[in-house]
């Protein structure tokens, strides 16, 4: 018994060049019946139920999406801290966190201030400050200068015990002078008690230091060569007191300046709201409306503003407008492309309208499942518009080839679901698993994407296979249905290029070793500055400040629970290779006033009745005085390593022996008056510092203490590293050496070190797990190991084509664009899937049909579209994201309509010509010709009653 057929109809507007086809029943068409998915049945009886019900089901489906939207308006959160991405369990992370318990998360903007010196800079730094102090609604904590001032009456208690004891010695000694005997300062008398020291120095007399009074006596005798010689005097001091007060000369108000001057800096905070999506704006566009009116009362001024909070702020704002923008082009680029490839509107818009459903559906489930977004998923929006419409594209191509070849729309549709569901399916599974797999990381912004994105895209998935069929019966059986598109005839772009299948395939196996070479070019780039727009002003200033005056937004941090263990702490940081300097107020907080207390009450107690002026000291008679440098200079030559006392002692010698005796005696007397005025300048000096009452937190700005000193009391240190440690070869040995001083340091440098490497370790594992489920799916689905191969063959060349690619045009990973690797993984898969899922359903050489050929192309062109609006980001991280996508995409779009149809093709190129037709098997008489590769050999898939 035989059934006859209607001639297959022109699939490809070619007809069909076999005419002497002989048509048969078989008995036994099962043998010769293509591979059945074990997803068909099930995707079949759900179809068949929601085509049943369309409008209900439709019904159901817009107000499911109704009710997410608003049930996300409601209740959907956003975090916009970078610590919401880490993992609070990590080590690195615990410190991090306690180091906030204790001091707050917030970091100092910094408004800089550039002009031709001090006197052009110190004005504007105050006329910001006073303006930022009118604003407390948005800033606090303004600071412009260490104001010491309360701290310098009490300056004494810095002073280290030892140098301490060194000062209250000399008090002592010089309070008897200032307090009554004046002649003691007399040239001869004073050379005179110091010639006795040295001889009982010498004698190792207990009590009297010998490197003391060697000091006493070449600063006695340089001075009075000096006022000989008509020099500046030089005041004689204990070899304690210049370093002393020297310190305790700089407790004043100390402006923030560098480079001599010419720069100035104002740090403050500003006051934010957590719920604005880039935290501080209202404070940061307050704080540049200042600025600018500030700047225009003082042109020859430059004022600029950075610090980490306005970097973060404008990343944000630049993600955002550019996400915002790349969504809104993407989207418009996807349905232009969808258009274009279906060769009509409704069709298009059928799809893009049920993406949008499946996008709302997703936002509930992100509300419902994680309940917020973070700063990395909520990028999770352009990849449902770049992924999930691939579903719905390649269902619309396959219905409407079936629809072209005579089906009703019913039938068409359930056809379609047959042959196209399980790879739609399957595809779903394995991109969202992809993303799924990233949960299982411990990096905690890549595994809420993870969650995000594989269940949205499922969701997409789930529309698109029984949301869009409804929709389209519905709108295909009005009058909008009578007319019917015409797609792009893609596959006839392709299939000549199988007349050669073997010579393509070994092509693109060169082109993939020689593309693979440039991976070992592939580089990470962990620079966080590098992903910033380069145009932003915060970012430039940074970088600036970093090659000027090596002040940068990034340090360090050490917290001491007292002030020694910070000191000895800072002393070991400062030894560093890597450190450039560090930053504490400990010092000003001394702890150890047990024993200097006393010390400093008996200080002030001897300085408490100086006279206000010297009077005129006597003069010895210059015998008197040669006398005595005679004495002073045969002790000297007994005394080893006294020469240089020597040299000046006949240097004197000499200038006295050149003027008269009225010139010696005026500048004898010259000279002890202005010893005894420095001295008693010197002592007004000491007790103006002698408060004996320590130095308290009140003394200091509150604006100080906030930042150096935690609310339990703990102490905080913080590190500078030198040189740029942005970069990771800086940065590396700087987080490296600060923790084999205090392995609890913390900060942004090495939350950024630590971050970025378990970013990247995250991605690289996620991928790893994403590759075992893959392969896991695909075998599930195929069953068979061969066309596992083959459906990642094209994924596995993409892949090193892409990073070859990346490699040789010197485009490195980062932190923004590691999250390609598990989208390409996904989608590379998928256009393998359905090839090889095509591939199965023929009998005979493998030839791409037009609804393969359509579909992938309109999938991978909308992908290519979705993530290339990107590349208009003036953010660079996000700009490298989509190079690098749009680059993925379309090398693994070109292996898996070029090559992986080439080798198929060449694969069965002796398959049997018997294509299986539901009941009926159609048997071709091979004496005839084979049918030219070009064309399509499948037979209608009518359906036998």
């Amino acid at each position: 018994m035989s059934q006859q057929f209607p001639p297959t109809p022109d699939l490809d507007g070619v007809s069909d060049p076999s005419p002497d086809v002989a048509v048969a029943v078989q008995p036994d068409s099962s043998a010769h019946a293509p591979q059945q998915s074990w997803l068909t049945a099930g995707l079949l009886a759900i179809t068949r139920l929601v085509l049943r019900f369309p409008k209900p089901t439709l019904a159901v489906a817009v107000a499911l999406a109704i009710v997410s939207v608003i049930y996300s308006i409601g209740h959907l959160g956003y975090k916009s801290s970078r610590l919401d991405l880490l993992n609070p369990k990590s080590d690195y992370n615990r410190l991090w966190i306690e180091y906030v318990n204790e001091f707050g998360d917030e970091d100092d903007a910094v408004i800089v201030v550039e002009g031709a010196g001090r006197e052009q800079v110190v004005p504007v730094v105050e006329e910001i400050s006073t303006a930022l102090e009118r604003e407390k609604r948005l800033f606090h904590a303004i600071l412009d200068e260490w104001d010491l001032t309360k701290v310098r009456p009490k300056a004494l208690h810095l002073v280290p015990p030892e140098q301490l004891q060194g000062i209250d010695r000399y008090v002592e000694q010089k309070a008897s002078v200032a307090c009554g005997d004046w002649s003691q300062l007399q040239v001869g008398k004073l050379l005179g008690n110091l010639t006795q020291q040295l001889q009982a120095a010498s004698a190792g007399v207990a009590g009297i230091d010998l490197k003391m009074t060697m000091y006493q006596i070449d600063a006695t005798l340089s001075g009075l060569v000096a006022q000989f010689r008509g020099e500046a005097y030089r005041a004689a001091a204990p070899p304690d007191m210049p370093i002393a007060m020297s310190m305790l000369s700089q407790l004043g108000p100390n402006y923030l300046l560098a480079k001599d001057g010419q720069m100035g800096f104002v740090l403050l905070r500003l006051v934010v709201n957590k719920e604005e999506f880039a935290r501080g704006s209202e404070a940061v566009d307050a704080l540049r409306e200042i600025i600018a009116e500030i700047k225009t009362r003082h042109p020859n001024v430059r004022i600029g503003l950075t610090g980490l909070p306005v970097m973060e702020n404008d990343e944000m704002r630049e993600s955002q407008s550019s996400m915002l923008w790349g969504s809104l082009l993407s989207f418009v680029g996807v349905v232009i492309i969808v258009i274009a490839g279906f060769g009509g509107l409704r069709h298009a818009l059928l799809a893009n309208l049920v993406l949008l459903l499946g996008t709302a559906w997703a936002f509930g489930y992100v509300t419902l499942t994680v309940g917020h977004l973070n700063i990395l998923s909520v990028t999770f929006t352009a990849t449902l518009i770049g992924i999930g419409i691939d579903y719905g594209a390649y269902y619309v191509s396959r219905y409407m080839q079936l629809m072209r070849e005579g089906l009703a729309c019913e039938e068409a549709l359930l056809e379609t679901t047959r042959a196209a569901g399980p790879a739609i399916v399957t595809g779903a599974l394995i991109t969202s698993i992809a993303f799924f797999s990233a949960a299982l990381t411990s990096f905690t912004g890549v595994a809420e994407l993870g969650i995000i994105a594989g269940g949205g895209l499922l969701l997409c998935a789930v529309a698109q296979l029984f949301v869009l069929p409804p929709l389209i019966k519905v709108v295909d059986g009005s009058q909008l249905g009578l007319k019917f598109p015409t797609p792009v005839p893609v596959h006839k772009w392709i299939n000549p290029l199988l007349r050669f299948p073997r010579l393509v395939f070994c092509a693109g196996l060169l082109i993939t070793a020689t593309a693979g070479w440039g991976v070992q070019k592939l580089w990470y780039d962990h620079n966080l500055l590098d992903m910033q727009a380069k145009d932003l002003e915060s970012v430039k200033l940074e970088r600036r400040l970093l090659v000027e005056c090596d002040k940068s937004a990034w340090y360090a941090l050490s917290i001491s629970d007292s002030r020694e263990e910070l000191l000895k702490r800072e002393a070991k940081f400062k030894q560093l290779p890597s450190v450039d300097r560090t930053e504490e107020i400990a010092r000003f907080l001394p702890d150890d006033e047990k024993c200097k207390q006393p010390i400093i009450i008996k200080m002030a107690q001897r300085l408490a009745s100086l006279p206000e002026r010297p009077p005129l000291i006597g003069l010895d008679s210059l015998d008197d005085l040669g006398a005595v440098l005679a004495n002073l200079e045969e002790v000297m030559r007994r005394t080893p390593n006294a020469a240089e006392c020597t040299r000046h002692l006949e240097w004197l010698r000499d200038s006295m022996r050149r003027l008269s005796t009225s010139d010696c005696y005026a500048r004898l007397s010259q000279f002890q008056q202005q010893m005894a005025g420095d001295l008693l300048t010197s002592l007004y000096f000491m007790r103006s510092m002698a408060n004996p009452e320590p130095p308290q937190l009140s003394d200091l700005s509150p604006s100080l203490v906030s930042r150096f000193v935690g609310q339990n009391g703990k102490y905080l240190l913080k590190i500078y590293g030198r040189g740029d440690i942005w970069n990771i070869e800086n940065l590396t040995p700087f987080v490296q050496q600060v923790r084999s001083v205090d392995p609890k340091v913390t900060g942004n440098p090495l939350q950024a070190f630590e971050a970025s490497q378990e970013m990247e370790t995250s991605y690289q594992k996620a991928a790893g797990y994403s590759l075992i489920v893959i392969f896991v799916l695909l075998f599930i689905d195929f069953r068979n190991l061969l066309h596992v191969f083959l459906a990642a063959l094209p994924l596995a060349m993409g892949m090193v084509i892409t990073f070859g690619l990346m490699g040789y045009l010197n485009q490195p990973l980062n932190p923004a664009n590691l999250i390609a690797l598990p989208l390409l993984l996904g989608m590379g898969v998928d256009y393998g899937v359905y090839v090889v899922h095509e591939f199965l359903e023929q009998q005979g050489r493998y030839r791409m049909s037009s609804a393969t050929a359509v579909g992938l192309l309109v999938d991978s062109l909308a992908t290519i579209i979705g993530y290339a609006g990107l590349l208009i980001a003036s953010h660079q991280g996000l700009q490298s994201l989509g190079r690098s996508l749009t680059i993925g995409v379309a090398v693994c779009t070109l292996t898996s309509m070029i090559l992986l149809p080439a080798l198929l093709s060449w694969m069965t190129r002796k398959r049997p010509l018997v294509p299986w037709v539901g009941s009926a098997v159609v048997s071709y008489d091979h004496d005839q010709p084979e049918t030219d590769p070009i064309e399509d050999n499948t037979p209608s898939l009518q359906r036998a009653a």
